[in-house]
């Protein structure tokens, strides 16, 4: 694990470029790549809990992985909350009114990985009753799935129409928004169990927050080069500060909070450019959504308990396996999202004008 770490922040390394003020630090085409870097290191982090070999993992992988934990989603939530806020800002009402269409949508996707991992859960004899099926498309329960993400990216973008759909005015639905989160989180804390359901939940409001607020950030920071250092330096020892107390609840939601800001603010003097990087941000949706089916059969295999030549194959093949069925679950929902929703959605434009 460690030589394949290594190899990959090797990949990284030779993609950045140093570029101040970079214009494009969060562009689509560079928010695509950061996440391509956080989405395969939650391939290695889901890997790492099926592994069940004599031969052990490096301190160095296990201390980067215990180093990083539950952040390495926090880019997801941010960008998606930021990409649905420039949306907002573009088409105004007309998006907002789409909301619910991109829920049925996520709904559908959610059904055909439900199936998959009931088809898997089958093979593997496990015995999932009716009930736990059917709350498994809207991720509050699993089938073996990462469904906590599911299930909290549904309910953000419910949130985010409510909160839009109450007031016409954008500061005010910000507040809206606010409120419904941490009330979510309560929610989340007090009828689930982990800390993943909710620590990182405001990240996406954050990304709202921050599309709205972007241009005065900007200017700020691009204008005056010791503002953005020193706007560094308080970010960088915050996030070190808040790290050593992070096994309490609320700073760890500061934490992750403080983390993906500070992602953000590297990227404006830190370009991304690799191809790499690229598919995999492209993909990140089926690769996140998928990855555990073929760790699952490999550990019914047995492939999990083997040697060194055998876990190699038990990671290549979990690899393989996972980046095939994200390109196949990427063209059946572009499918889908051409053929069925898409129109819906122009169909709902239609009618309002």
């Amino acid at each position: 694990m460690t030589i394949v770490l290594s190899a990959f922040l090797l990949v990284i390394l030779f993609s950045l470029r140093i570029r101040v003020f970079n214009p494009d630090y969060i562009s689509h085409a560079t928010t695509t790549q950061i996440n391509g870097i956080f989405v395969f290191l939650v391939f290695l982090s889901h890997f790492s809990g099926y592994f069940d070999s004599a031969i052990s993992y490096s301190e160095l992988y296990t201390t980067f992985q215990g180093f990083l934990g539950q952040l390495v989603v926090t880019t997801f939530l941010f960008y998606s909350g930021y990409g649905v806020c420039i949306s907002i800002r573009k088409k105004g009402d007309d998006y907002v009114d789409q909301l619910p269409i991109k829920v049925v949508e996520l709904l559908t996707s959610f059904v055909i990985v439900v199936l998959l991992f009931a088809l898997v859960g089958a093979i593997t004899q496990k015995d999932y009753d009716l009930s736990r099926i059917l709350l498994s498309l809207i991720g509050w329960k699993s089938v073996g799935n990462s469904n906590w993400y599911m299930f909290d990216i549904l309910l953000l973008y419910v949130l985010t129409y409510v909160a839009f759909k109450v007031t016409k005015k954008h500061a005010h639905a910000l507040v809206v928004l606010l409120l419904l989160s941490l009330g979510a989180m309560v929610f989340l804390y007090t009828f689930q169990e982990g800390g993943r359901w909710y620590n990182t939940f405001l990240c996406y409001w954050l990304g709202v927050l921050y599309g709205f607020g972007k241009e005065s950030y900007e200017r700020l920071m691009f204008g005056h080069k010791g503002c953005y250092i020193a706007t560094g330096i308080v970010l960088l020892a915050a996030f070190l500060l808040l790290h050593e107390q992070r096994s309490q609840p609320v700073f760890f939601i500061l934490h992750a909070l403080v983390f993906v800001l500070l992602v953000n603010h590297l990227s404006m003097i830190v370009a991304v450019n690799s191809p790499v990087l690229t598919w995999l941000g492209k993909h990140i949706f089926g690769i996140y959504l998928l990855q555990r089916i073929p760790m699952i059969l490999g550990q019914y295999a047995g492939l999990a308990r083997g040697g060194a030549l055998t876990t190699s194959v038990y990671f290549v093949g979990s690899l393989l396996v996972t980046l095939l069925l994200a390109v196949g679950f990427h063209h059946m929902t572009a499918f889908l999202s051409k053929r069925i929703f898409a129109p819906l959605k122009g169909r709902a434009m239609s009618a309002k004008a």
